[in-house]
């Protein structure tokens, strides 16, 4: 079983009814999550697993951050 691990000084930018907020960003295996609530969130190029909220910025510093086919974030 993968668990999440947080990436040290990584950040993505969420946006939620004209609110930003900054969350944590962690990676199970190469994909990308948000911190969110109690739990986590899957990071995609055009948005996030939950339909009212979106991504604008994933900074991952000295990685890079690719998208799959379908749009999923990942590390390279």
């Amino acid at each position: 079983m993968e668990r999440f691990h947080i990436i040290e000084d990584a950040a993505a930018i969420l946006v939620s009814r004209g609110v930003y907020r900054q969350a944590k960003v962690y990676r199970r295996g190469k994909e990308l999550f948000a911190a969110y609530g109690a739990g986590f969130i899957r990071l995609y190029e055009a948005g996030t697993a939950l339909p009212n909220l979106r991504c604008e910025a994933i900074d991952v510093p000295n990685q890079r951050v690719t998208f799959d086919r379908f749009g999923k974030a990942s590390l390279a």
